[in-house]
């Protein structure tokens, strides 16, 4: 059997969806840790698979925008 040290558990706070990977693994890489802040300045920080990131940034998107268009109406 083969020995595999430096290996990390990873659970998808969304999801629940988890892997232990190598830290060079190129797989390591599809998981994302996200940060935002809610309307009272708190900040929360979420592990995120691939799956749930591609959501989140379809979401952060919507999110920009409706940001954007809530600074261009100074005043209204």
């Amino acid at each position: 059997m083969a020995k595999t040290d430096n290996i990390t558990h990873y659970v998808c706070d969304r999801c629940a969806a988890d892997a232990y990977l190598a830290a060079n693994s190129a797989a390591s890489a599809d998981w994302r840790e996200v940060e935002r802040f809610d309307q009272y300045g708190s900040k929360a920080s979420r592990l995120l698979c691939k799956a749930c990131t591609d959501e989140y940034k379809r979401l952060a998107t919507q999110q920009d925008a409706a940001f954007q268009e809530f600074m261009a109406k100074k005043g209204e």
